[in-house]
C-alpha cells in the first residue's frame, strides 16, 4: 500500500510538472504574437531591448528602452510611416509581455492617433509611425505623461478651444476674427489685457 501510494504521488508530481511546462510553453507562444496584428513575430532590433512586428512594423518599447543611447533617432530610423491612417490605432490589444490588454490614450486631436500601454510592465506599443511623431513633438522624454489626468485635461481644453475659435470665426466673419486674435496677441505681450477688456465693457455697455 505505501508503494501504491508513492506512486500516485510520483504521477501526481509528474503530471502537474508536466501542465506546468505546457501551460510556460503556451504562455511563451502566447508572448510573441503581436497586439495588434497577431503576427507571432516579434523580432529583437539590434542594440536595443525593442522588438518589432515583423508583420505591420509597429515597435514594442520596454521601459529601459527609452533610456538607450541615441534610441530616438535609431528607432526614428526605422519607423514606417504609413501613407493612410492605420485601421489597427482604432483598438488595442493583449500586453506582449502577458499582463493583459494594453490601456490607450489619445497623443492628440488634430489628426488623432493613440499609443497603447501595459499598466504592469510599463512597456509601449507603436504602431507605425508613431515613434516618429512623438519624436518631432518632443514627447519622448516621458511617454507616460500621455496617460495621466493632466494631458486628458490638456486634451479637452484644446478641443473647448477649437470649437469656440471654430464658433466664433463663423460668426464674425475670418476678417474680424483675424483683428480679435492680432489684437489679443498684441494685448497679452503688453500686459494690457485686463485694461482692454474692461474698456470693451464700458464701449458695449454704451450701444
Amino acid at each position: 500500500e505505501r508503494e501504491a501510494n508513492r506512486g500516485r504521488s510520483v504521477g501526481l508530481v509528474l503530471g502537474n510538472l508536466h501542465a506546468c511546462l505546457e501551460a510556460r510553453k503556451a504562455w511563451a507562444i502566447m508572448n510573441e504574437r503581436c497586439p495588434k496584428c497577431d503576427a507571432a513575430d516579434l523580432r529583437k532590433i539590434e542594440q536595443s531591448l525593442a522588438l518589432c512586428c515583423s508583420k505591420c512594423s509597429g515597435f514594442w518599447v520596454p521601459p529601459l528602452t527609452f533610456a538607450e543611447p541615441n534610441v530616438i533617432e535609431s528607432l526614428k530610423a526605422r519607423d514606417v510611416r504609413p501613407q493612410a491612417p492605420l485601421e489597427q490605432d482604432h483598438r488595442t490589444g493583449p500586453c506582449p509581455e502577458g499582463h493583459g490588454l494594453l490601456r490607450r490614450a489619445r497623443v492628440t486631436n488634430e489628426d488623432p492617433y493613440f499609443l497603447e500601454r501595459c499598466a504592469r510592465c510599463g512597456g509601449v506599443w507603436f504602431d507605425p509611425g508613431e515613434w516618429s511623431r512623438l519624436a518631432e513633438a518632443g514627447l519622448l522624454t516621458d511617454v507616460t505623461t500621455l496617460w495621466s489626468p493632466a494631458w486628458r485635461e490638456r486634451l479637452s481644453d484644446e478641443q473647448n478651444r477649437a470649437s469656440l475659435e471654430a464658433d466664433l470665426r463663423h460668426k464674425l466673419g475670418s476678417e474680424t476674427f483675424e483683428l480679435l486674435e492680432n489684437l489679443a496677441d498684441s494685448l497679452s505681450q503688453q500686459k494690457l489685457g485686463g485694461l482692454a477688456l474692461a474698456y470693451l465693457r464700458e464701449r458695449l455697455r454704451e450701444r
